[in-house]
């Protein structure tokens, strides 16, 4: 529903599908969301910041014509994928690992306490390519969930936020072509903060 009304891509320009208004109108919409429900608010906001935001600003016109029409439609959700068991929300040190392999980056490695995780069908994902590079050797990719290796756990019982499903993701050799890079590689730090 929150699709037809025009909610999910809010700061998306109209020729990609969205509204083209600013920041302010998705923080009050995000505000009256959250007023009925804070969990649903929470994945609203990683969906509609989080992941479309994040492509509208980082994406190439290809990637934006590929994925930003069903995230905005309300047809796919999305998530974003930074936080690891064993380093929170510390980027550099995480573990999950992007490596070139025939002609596509192969991801190898765990994400956790990830918000639409077990709904989302686009996710923005964050992986180190060059582990010795540190914050420089970390790239954003868009994964889709039908990818072969790909999975999710059940979502997490948690105490509060129920309504906001939140799983660790799974990467088992999954192949993530080269257009998939949001960014260029190295650049996932910047592209993290730019949204």
């Amino acid at each position: 529903e929150m699709g037809d009304l025009g909610l999910l891509g809010i700061t998306v320009p109209e020729e990609y599908g969205g509204a083209g208004m600013s920041y302010l109108a998705h923080v009050v919409a995000t505000e009256e969301i959250a007023r009925a429900s804070a969990s649903v608010s929470l994945s609203y906001g990683a969906h509609s910041n989080l992941c479309v935001n994040q492509i509208k600003l980082n994406g190439t016109d290809a990637q934006k014509r590929a994925y930003l029409p069903g995230l905005i439609a309300g047809t796919h959700v999305g998530a974003l994928a930074m936080s690891e068991a064993g380093a929170g929300s510390d980027v550099v040190s995480m573990k999950l690992r992007a490596e070139k392999r025939n002609g596509y980056y192969v991801l190898n490695g765990t994400k956790f306490w990830i918000t639409n995780g077990p709904d989302a069908d686009t996710l923005v994902v964050y992986a180190k390519t060059d582990p010795e590079a540190g914050s420089k050797g970390i790239t954003a990719f868009i994964v889709e969930k039908t990818m072969k290796g790909f999975s999710t756990s059940k979502h997490f019982d948690k105490l509060g936020m129920r309504g906001a499903n939140t799983a660790e993701l799974i990467f088992e050799a999954v192949e993530v072509p080269f257009e998939n890079v949001l960014g260029d590689e190295g650049k996932g730090v910047r592209v993290l903060m730019s949204g």
